[in-house]
């Protein structure tokens, strides 16, 4: 699988490493990430185990996560001025410092 580097960070993708060896595919298959000019190719190592009929499943599930793995930083970017302000704001109605 071949990304550009534009659709998926490469924070995007050691987030998704992380899912692939914790979660739903743990044992079906591994990820290997490399970066190839302006491209992030991710080969998906399946066990031997999994069914040939569940590969093409599982392929597109994976890029389905991609994209929701960078949805998910984009909005964390774009976010986070936002995120400051409120946290600025609860955290100035405290009586944690005195006056």
């Amino acid at each position: 699988m071949d990304t550009k580097t534009s659709l998926a960070s490469l924070t995007s993708c050691s987030k998704l490493h992380f899912v692939v060896e914790s979660t739903k595919y743990i044992n079906k298959f591994s990820t290997d990430f490399a970066l190839q000019g302006q491209s992030i190719v991710c080969s998906l190592i399946f066990t031997q185990n999994t069914p040939q009929d569940s590969i093409q499943f599982y392929i597109d599930d994976f890029r389905k996560e991609v994209l929701d793995q960078d949805l998910r930083e984009k909005i964390k970017k774009e976010s986070e001025p936002l995120r400051n302000l409120i946290l600025a704001h609860a955290f100035s109605k405290t009586t944690l410092v005195e006056q």
